[in-house]
């Protein structure tokens, strides 16, 4: 059995209390990838993932992690056609840090061009990585099959050349496009307090109607 429950602004919170279980789970999903890009700014959902790991306004990159794997839980996120999701797996005990964390990774990362420039590396590492995997490789040949002509016919990681074009300009433009309350839903499942983990996420999220 689940709750679901949607703020004034458009926020959704979806809730699976499972009480015999010793953990949670918290996602922060948002409605934005591959699909919501074009030629110029392909791959730019899946940059802006990677970035929101490398710090926040109250977490530098390594307490991030301290926050997280420091106490046994797993930080994680991905990207997909049509989403993007920031995860986190953790003891129950630490699911309001563990809030703490995932949402101001969401709400307020900061993007630093140092890291930006890195992460281009990284990135255009991993296209060739990929192209250079046949089993990886016919897969991104039979999506442009499919789709030709359209962002779902191109991969989600974007190519060499929008890879490059990407600064923080455009990171910035593309989050305060895309990361609104009405397009972003939280899930928790696990042990949890319902009553008060909701209130939490209304407080964090709820003045946000941007």
């Amino acid at each position: 059995m689940y709750k679901k429950l949607k703020l004034d602004n458009g926020l959704r919170i979806i809730a699976a209390p499972m009480p015999k279980m010793q953990s949670a789970a918290i996602g922060i999903w948002i409605k934005v990838g591959g699909r919501y890009e074009n030629a110029a700014n392909k791959g730019t959902s899946h940059f802006l993932e990677h970035l929101l790991f490398k710090g926040s306004r109250n977490y530098t990159c390594r307490k991030l992690k301290e926050a997280i794997e420091g106490v046994g839980g797993a930080l994680n996120g991905f990207t997909s056609e049509e989403l993007t999701c920031y995860l986190v797996k953790t003891p129950a005990k630490h699911i309001d840090s563990a809030l703490d964390v995932l949402s101001d990774m969401v709400i307020n990362p900061t993007l630093p061009d140092y890291e930006i420039e890195k992460e281009k590396t990284v990135i255009i590492d991993e296209i060739k990585m990929y192209r250079d995997q046949p089993q990886s490789y016919v897969y991104e040949l039979l999506d442009e099959l499919l789709w030709p002509n359209q962002p779902l016919g191109t991969p989600i990681i974007g190519t060499e050349e929008s890879v490059n074009a990407i600064n923080r300009e455009s990171l910035v433009d593309f989050k305060e496009r895309y990361y609104n309350v009405f397009d972003i839903v939280v899930s928790v499942a696990g042990v949890f307090d319902y009553g008060n983990l909701s209130k939490r996420i209304s407080r964090i999220f709820g003045k946000r109607a941007d």
